[in-house]
């Protein structure tokens, strides 16, 4: 079974279904193509897509569709929701990121990073077939990856500083995926706890978790905080130096029986189930799976902090590429099917679904997006919205009137000078002056004004040039041009530039490096999450992509 199977199994209460017995794929969902049904479970569908609107942008992403009947209990979708938003806003390389939550008429879903590459479950099942143990370093190294990840996700505060109180609530090996090049990524966060809830009234789920649910979480009326997620990562730690699971449920246990098993912590030494280790690691290992919270390593960054200490003591130079040709080395008999399997789905033609994509995409309701360029663009055109509105509304109330009274005595003195001038008769045979005199210094009162910074008065510009062509508006007999807008994008025009520049991206990266990195991504971003109006910024974006490779060159 390939990785595009390995995002559940029936041992963990998914039942999987082999993508050939779909024949209704691909067919549209939302903004989304979905291509390949990959397996159906308690708490809803996964499906392997591609977001459908640019040809040539082709971007896999993993499509959770929640199933109807959860759907319908308004609790449950209150909860997954709340816990989505939490987890679309966790950026770390060592989780693979939440990139929408939405709805699609009645369906909700998540999209998903798809990670080409194994989840532990599978390594360490190939390694059993292959009689075959992970080599020490690595289990350290995917070990303090781990840890790295959750030390993120454990700090996690919001906008205002306060803590999300993010805990995963269900690391284990199907949880952890190890890519291709080398990545070691959490999957699932924001969405394991409905899954436990899930579970609890759901006989077929959950128990091939129990092994890894820390004792408090088999407690009725325990607290959970992020020490349940350390001793989760001992678990998997435990599983990868010994290449077995730490503790074996018979088949269909009984829950009170499990959890007896796990709060009474009898749990062999890592050297006891493998001799070969020594007792070197026992310590390291043995403090994650404390029975008790307080006896555990308090946080994930003591862990981690540990496993890399134990890491750079045996192997200071291992890096990702050790980590990436050993996968490899591992599955090399369905690498080249997956890629060869992953370009076919690639290369699926959009244009049969043009229409359908586009009236869609419009009825798709996202709850919540990853990234700040949607943020970015409200606060722009929020900006925009009150330099239209005249530049003195957005003046602080009490400088709006201090700018008039000031502006009424200067104009009333102004006004009074000139009155007078007009009623005094001219002399016989003087003529009046053709203009007025300059006229007289006027005693303008002396404003102190408290210390508050201001923002600047921004005013677009006007051009004065009567010979321009363009719009024209008359102001006083001088013919004044405003910036001419820019002119109607269409979807087609930004389809074709982003092709070109793609190309020539390509080429610019292959040259100078990934120095603009960041801006292709912002590009991506747009093309993977922008809404439907999404085209002029696009385009705006792309030449200034151009500009800056020009700039680059030039330097």
């Amino acid at each position: 079974m390939s990785n595009l199977e390995t995002v559940a199994s029936k041992a963990d209460g998914i039942e999987s279904n082999p993508p050939e017995t779909i024949d209704e794929l691909p067919q549209v969902f939302g903004r989304y193509l979905l291509l390949q049904r990959l397996s159906r479970g308690g708490m809803g569908e996964i499906f392997l897509a591609k977001l459908g609107e640019i040809q040539g942008f082709e971007k896999l992403v993993i499509i959770k569709k929640i199933l109807p009947h959860l759907a319908a209990n308004s609790d449950f979708i209150k909860r997954f929701i709340d816990e989505a938003q939490v987890a679309i806003k966790l950026t770390h390389s060592n989780i693979a990121p939440v990139f929408e939550v939405g709805r699609v008429g009645s369906e909700y879903f998540l999209a998903i990073e798809y990670v080409e590459g194994r989840d532990l479950r599978k390594v360490i099942a190939r390694q059993h077939d292959e009689a075959k143990r992970l080599p020490i370093d690595l289990c350290f190294y995917i070990g303090r990856e781990l840890a790295a990840g959750l030390t993120y996700a454990h700090r996690r505060t919001d906008e205002t500083g306060r803590s999300l109180s993010v805990v995963h609530c269900d690391i284990s090996p199907p949880n952890v995926m190890v890519s291709f090049d080398g990545e070691v990524k959490i999957i699932d966060f924001g969405i394991a706890k409905s899954a436990i809830r899930v579970a609890g009234t759901n006989p077929n789920m959950g128990f091939g978790k129990f092994g890894y649910m820390a004792p408090e979480q088999l407690i009725r009326g325990a607290i959970i905080d992020r020490r349940a997620d350390i001793y989760a990562a001992g678990v998997v730690l435990y599983e990868l130096l010994t290449g077995e699971r730490m503790l074996q449920f018979p088949e269909g246990a009984d829950y009170r029986q499990m959890a007896k098993l796990v709060t009474a912590g009898k749990i062999p030494l890592l050297s006891e189930r493998n001799p070969r280790l020594g007792t070197e690691f026992d310590e390291v290992v043995m403090r994650a799976l404390a029975t008790r919270p307080d006896d555990r390593y308090q946080n994930a960054e003591e862990l981690r902090d540990t496993l890399a200490k134990k890491l750079a003591e045996r192997n200071p130079t291992l890096s990702a590429d050790s980590l990436a040709n050993y996968v490899r080395t591992l599955f090399r008999d369905e690498i080249t099917e997956e890629k060869n399997r992953i370009a076919s789905l690639k290369a699926v033609d959009l244009t049969p679904f043009k229409d359908e994509l586009t009236a869609i995409s419009q009825h798709t309701v996202s709850i919540a997006r990853a990234g700040s360029i949607n943020r970015i663009g409200r606060s722009l055109s929020a900006l925009s919205s009150r330099h239209r509105r005249g530049s003195l509304q957005f003046l602080q109330p009490w400088l709006r009137t201090l700018l008039m009274v000031v502006g009424g005595v200067i104009g009333g003195g102004l006004l009074i000078w000139i009155g007078a001038q007009v009623s005094t008769p001219a002399k016989l045979g003087q003529p009046r002056p053709a203009a007025f005199p300059p006229p007289p210094s006027l005693p303008i009162p002396v404003v102190t004004l408290p210390s508050t910074t201001v923002s600047p008065i921004i005013i677009p510009p006007v051009v004065l040039d009567p010979a321009a062509s363009g719009e024209r508006h008359r102001h006083h007999g001088v013919a004044l041009r405003s910036t001419p807008p820019r002119a109607t994008v269409t979807s087609e025009a930004v389809q074709a530039k982003f092709g070109q520049v793609k190309r020539e991206y390509s080429v610019f990266k292959a040259k100078y490096g990934p120095i603009l990195q960041d801006d292709w991504n912002a590009i991506a971003q747009e093309i993977t999450f922008g809404k439907a109006d999404k085209y002029p910024r696009l385009d705006s974006m792309l030449d200034s992509l151009r500009r800056s490779m020009a700039s680059a060159r030039a330097r």
